[in-house]
């Protein structure tokens, strides 16, 4: 009965761990990139951390009004290039779901040269 229990957690480990490899980001280091949202406000938030724009997204309204002076806003049509990316590191507090935290640094603008971090749907492919 215990090799049976134990065979068990092992197969539960292993779909888990393989669910977990499966996980991959669109975006990849060197990838050229736009700044555009698809909320009402093009405009994109860049955070100094992966961990606060996670926070944001899944807080509640006070909270996030907290974090927010640990971003900038950036303009829409902002060009940068994609240094990292974590995949379905961010779960979306009023969607199902998850979102990839896109490490950028920006190309163009006045934030030329800033490090940050941003939502892999703020992103457009640049060709």
């Amino acid at each position: 009965m215990r090799n049976v229990a134990v065979f068990v957690l092992a197969l539960a480990m292993a779909a888990v761990m393989s669910t977990a490899a499966f996980a991959q980001c669109d975006l990849h280091a060197g990838n050229h990139v736009v700044l555009y949202s698809e909320a009402d406000d093009p405009d994109v938030l860049l955070w100094d951390s992966r961990f606060r724009l996670r926070d944001y997204n899944a807080a509640s309204f006070d909270i996030s009004r907290e974090l927010l002076p640990h971003a900038r806003l950036v303009s829409q049509g902002t060009r940068a290039t994609v240094e990292s990316c974590v995949p379905d590191f961010v779960q979306l507090r009023l969607q199902n779901g998850y979102e990839d935290a896109i490490g950028i640094i920006i190309t163009s603008g006045k934030y030329q040269h800033i490090r940050g971090w941003v939502l892999s749907t703020d992103l457009r492919l640049h060709r």
